[in-house]
């Protein structure tokens, strides 16, 4: 074999074995990681609108609930439910607010005097309404010659804080 033959068959297997270890073994890491930051990055945002759809969906569902922990708005809704199914509501009491670590329940108790189908038109249209309120108890006594029943009525619903604050106007921004 000729001496250069055999150099450039030696320097060609060198080449060939540095070129293979100091370039493309080093660019196949930084494709790996790049690739491993691309799904990192994709996952992290996926995860972002996910949050973004839940704190979206608990936003619309607490807006169907009292915006400050007063019981009024619970014998206002109450009162308005009542006109609605056609039945006067005899009395009302306000229950106090009971205060719990995430939401506040308020409770009003109705007195009036309904035949069944009255006050099953009544819890009819409690149930459809877009607020969320729920029927605690009921009470109905036996009804009189003319159908109707005195009834008692303990409703409740929850005042949720919003989940998330806006951003304040004092806030600085960063320079």
């Amino acid at each position: 074999m000729k001496p250069a033959l055999l150099i450039g068959a030696i320097g060609l297997a060198l080449g060939g074995f540095l070129g293979y270890h100091k370039v493309y073994v080093p660019a196949q890491e930084r494709a790996r990681l790049i690739e491993r930051q691309v799904d990192h990055e994709q996952a992290r945002q996926l995860a972002q609108v996910k949050a973004a759809g839940l704190l979206q969906q608990a936003e619309e569902y607490r807006r169907r609930l009292p915006a400050t922990p007063e019981p009024s708005w619970l014998v206002r809704k109450a009162v308005a439910l009542g006109r609605e199914a056609g039945i006067e509501l005899a009395s009302i009491i306000q229950e106090p607010p009971q205060p719990f670590p995430s939401f506040t329940r308020l409770g009003t108790s109705l007195q009036l005097t309904a035949t069944y189908h009255e006050l099953g038109a009544l819890l009819d249209t409690i149930e459809r309404s877009g607020d969320f309120i729920r029927v605690d108890r009921i009470e109905v006594s036996n009804p009189a010659k003319d159908g109707r029943a005195a009834v008692r009525l303990v409703l409740s619903t929850f005042h949720v804080p919003p989940v998330l604050e806006a951003p304040s106007a004092t806030r600085t921004s960063r320079q």
